[in-house]
């Protein structure tokens, strides 16, 4: 696959979701329900950095945020990586797009700072034109596209 402007500009949305949150860092402890039994995936949240998490690392907390795991801030901790990582392995994403963009909309994300919005809206732009680009050639690119453009109709 040839690296077009359009993968340039995604490497370049995808670093900048990162600056735009890096000022939530991880939490010593995440807060979670006493009864749903997360040490171990908390756990494993703590044992590589952000850049270095697999889905294996994220798919519980991805399943479980903003209702008895964690907050709008450790979810907006992990969000750039979970955004690089449905690009990087959407085919062994444990979760849908529709689920973590309605955890976005649970978490208020149009409201929160200007920056962050427009890091979001930029990284969902650039990937759609990735997408966009492979997908006349790629089954998986296609479906990606599909399972983008309705799960964004979400936001």
């Amino acid at each position: 696959m040839a690296v077009t402007a359009a993968h340039t500009e995604l490497a370049r949305a995808i670093e900048a979701l990162y600056e735009a949150f890096e000022g939530y860092p991880l939490k010593p402890r995440i807060d979670s329900c006493p009864h749903c039994e997360l040490d171990n995936a908390e756990r494993r949240l703590h044992m590589k950095p952000l850049r270095d998490l697999e889905w294996a690392d994220l798919d519980i907390f991805a399943f479980k945020a903003l209702t008895s795991f964690g907050d709008a801030d450790d979810l907006r901790h992990f969000l750039p990586r979970l955004l690089e990582l449905y690009v990087l392995d959407h085919a062994g994403a444990p979760h849908t797009l529709f689920m973590l963009f309605h955890k976005l909309q649970f978490a208020k994300w149009t409201t929160w700072p200007a920056d962050e919005g427009e890091a979001v809206r930029r990284f969902l732009e650039a990937w759609k034109r990735v997408l966009t680009q492979q997908a006349p050639e790629s089954e998986q690119a296609a479906w990606e596209l599909d399972e983008l453009t309705g799960a964004h109709s979400v936001l």
